[in-house]
Order: C-alpha cells, then sequence, then structure tokens
C-alpha cells in the first residue's frame, strides 16, 4: 500500500494542471496573434462586421472556450495551492 499526503497529492495535481494552464495559454495566445487582437476586440469586430467569415466565427467559439478553460483551471489551481480540495475514495 502507498500512503500520500494531501501535499503530496496536491503538488502532483498541481503539475497537471499547470501543464494544462500553459497549453490553453498557448491556444489563446496563438488566436491573438492569427487576429492581432484579443478576445473582447475579436469579438466586437466580428459581430459588426457584414461579411460572414465562417473560419472566424468558429475561432471564435473555440476563443471562447479557451478563454473559460483558462478562467476555471486558474481557480482551481487557487484551490489547490490553497489546499481547498477534498479526496474521495
Amino acid at each position: 500500500m502507498v500512503i500520500l499526503t494531501k501535499k503530496q497529492i496536491g503538488e502532483s495535481l498541481l503539475t497537471d494542471y499547470n501543464f494544462r494552464k500553459q497549453a490553453f495559454q498557448e491556444k489563446l495566445e496563438s488566436l491573438e496573434q492569427k487576429y492581432q487582437t484579443d478576445l473582447q476586440s475579436f469579438e466586437t469586430q466580428l459581430e459588426n462586421s457584414s461579411v460572414e467569415n465562417f473560419e472566424a466565427w468558429d475561432d471564435l467559439v473555440e476563443w471562447r472556450a479557451y478563454d473559460q478553460f483558462l478562467s476555471e483551471i486558474e481557480t482551481q489551481i487557487t484551490d489547490i495551492r490553497n489546499g481547498d480540495f477534498q479526496m474521495a475514495e
């Protein structure tokens, strides 16, 4: 039997969650570079455009999702750092 402390589990989780956070950040940076703008400005430009650009709309959906994923993972990382998690059997 292996015995792990809550701190050890938290450190392992942080490694995984930080890896995910980095992947989300890279995807967001890629979209910002592609369109040379931030999410909010891109949404405004796309919503006010008279030309239908299906690729841009697909990217917007993806961009919003990754932005939400990043926000959620940052909250979870904070919770883990603060020891605010429970282990189930």
